[in-house]
């Protein structure tokens, strides 16, 4: 699966959230919907760094289960300030970190299959740990819509020596 190990500075972020089961996802696709609002009012943002770019974090909570637990959903976009946050919307800043990311292409219900790979396969084969409990979903100029077998993604996950 094609991945690269990068470093990124501190992101701050703008956008909103909500708290989800992993069924939640699959079944009624509360992302997806949360990401049809928000594009809505994207355009409220005016402190917006790159205008192609809307970033999904998914963030675990400590000893997640993924039968039963809720996790955050957060969608928004890198800014370079907090000075003016649209009524609705929250601030989510992450911190600097090193990130293998892996490049996804085709359907967004098969996401799951980059998230197995980092942890049957990735994760053992190399010198690296996950660094944190999120990961970060990069929708591009690539990004076709989640039911195109065309769109791109790319995942990046923290990690460390």
């Amino acid at each position: 699966m094609e991945n690269k190990i990068i470093h990124r500075p501190s992101i701050k972020l703008i956008g909103q959230a909500i708290s989800v089961t992993l069924d939640e996802v699959i079944t009624e696709k509360k992302p997806q919907l949360l990401a049809s609002e928000f594009k809505g009012r994207i355009s409220k943002i005016t402190t917006n760094i790159n205008k192609l770019e809307v970033l999904g974090v998914s963030t675990d909570p400590e000893n997640y289960n993924q039968e039963t637990d809720k996790f955050e959903y957060f969608i928004g976009v890198e800014v370079s300030s907090f000075n003016d946050v649209p009524e609705g919307m929250v601030t989510k800043t992450l911190p600097e970190n090193d990130y293998i990311v892996f490049t996804h292409r085709g359907l967004a219900e098969n996401i799951g299959k980059v998230h197995d790979y980092l942890y049957t396969i990735w994760l053992e084969k190399n010198e690296y740990v996950l660094n944190d409990r999120y990961n970060i979903e990069v929708y591009g100029d690539l990004h076709k819509g989640a039911d195109s077998e065309e769109s791109e993604i790319e995942i990046y996950f923290p990690i460390k020596k």
